[in-house]
């Protein structure tokens, strides 16, 4: 029910699906008895506004579809596994909780999900240097015995991947797009042949790139790993917005690579709460260090801001990075960034409000962001 197979479809997303599987248990019933007896008699008792029966019968319809595109990934060395199989994985569930992903698309060894690994996060756009340090420290964590997790993008993510893989290391690449092209490409494929590598993805296996997606996929990133360590970010974009998460959720320690440079975040993410990254690491014998974090200030302790009005602010910012250069509907918002609409409408009201995005009066209503010049207030 979450998953694509053709182009029409509009399937749940994880919120929705969350309400409705938690509907399902508070009736005695798992999703699988949708199959199994008569689902126009279960539908039939669900009220939501966004989630009708019929949408549902209609996704549980796709059954020719479904085996289709099943064979498709499989011949591609796909494989699908859900929340219900014992190879999910148990971090994403402990820790994302009704908020996991229904269903994982992956490619290589699923044992590999289950090792001790760090995330390492970074822009598309870095320095050489950044890059050297990056594909060295992959190579450090692998010899060390630790996966690398990171998001098999291009600059930071894929220098780490790569560096891992180098030192015949287990990686784990979360994808936002493309899968099925990522598994079959040659850079990647020897390494999933090897047991070296495991790619995965809450996303359609052929989806094309979005924000949205790009974004979403970042907390699985921090979700699946023990530790995580920001080599670059920007003030804005996603793996600032990542960052900030995980330090809003406390998932794992954050350390971050102290930069001069005033165009990074990694200043800010460090007055956030993040830990300064030793810049000796590379030469440390014992890489431990990581996962055993002193207690230090964290953002659920800054008493400046509420715990509702950062989470205000969060939402505040995915929106504005989410419509940047695009006219979207509350709806369309609501999907890319996996919020209720509810929520999304107050803050976008709030947004027209203070001159960060226009309404475009056609129907249905759309909205932009409005892109101030510098030196504006």
């Amino acid at each position: 029910m979450t998953a694509y197979f053709n182009k029409g479809d509009k399937p749940l997303t994880i919120t929705e699906y969350g309400r409705f599987a938690q509907w399902l248990r508070s009736e005695g019933m798992t999703p699988a008895d949708l199959l199994q007896n008569n689902p126009e008699k279960i539908v039939d008792g669900y009220e939501d506004k966004k989630v009708t029966g019929e949408r549902i019968l209609s996704l549980l319809e796709r059954g020719n579809a479904m085996a289709i595109a099943m064979q498709k990934w499989q011949n591609a060395g796909i494989w699908v596994i859900t929340r219900a199989d014992d190879e999910y994985p148990k971090r994403l569930k402990k820790r994302m909780g009704q908020k996991c992903p229904p269903i994982l698309y992956g490619a290589g060894n699923k044992k590999i999900l289950r090792t001790k690994g760090v995330a390492i996060i970074g822009s598309r756009d870095v320095s050489d240097a950044d890059l050297d340090f990056t594909f060295k420290l992959g190579e450090k964590l692998a010899l060390s015995g630790y996966s690398v997790v990171s998001g098999a993008a291009r600059g930071v993510d894929e220098a780490s991947m790569m560096g891992s893989i180098h030192a015949d290391g287990t990686t784990i690449g979360v994808v936002a797009d493309g899968l099925m092209q990522k598994t079959l490409s040659k850079k990647y494929r020897d390494a999933i042949m090897n047991n070296n590598l495991v790619l995965i993805s809450p996303y359609y296996p052929e989806a094309r790139f979005s924000v949205g997606n790009a974004m979403g996929r970042n907390k699985y990133i921090y979700a699946l790993a023990e530790s995580s360590i920001v080599v670059y970010s920007g003030l804005s974009g996603g793996t600032w917005e990542g960052a900030k998460e995980n330090l809003k959720h406390q998932w794992v320690p954050l350390f971050v690579k102290e930069k001069i440079d005033e165009r990074s975040g990694n200043s800010k993410l460090l007055e956030m709460g993040g830990l300064p990254l030793d810049k000796d690491i590379l030469d440390r014998e014992d890489m431990e260090f990581l996962f055993v974090v002193p207690k230090s200030k964290n953002v659920s302790e800054d008493t400046s801001v509420t715990g509702e009005n950062r989470e205000s602010i969060d939402l505040e910012e995915k929106i504005l990075q989410v419509v940047k250069g695009r006219k979207l509907t509350i709806s369309e918002i609501a999907s890319e960034i996996d919020e209720e609409e509810k929520s999304v409408k107050k803050v976008v009201e709030t947004l027209v409000k203070t001159k960060e995005l226009q309404k475009h009066r056609n129907r249905p209503l759309k909205f932009s962001r409005i892109d101030k010049l510098p030196g504006m207030a």
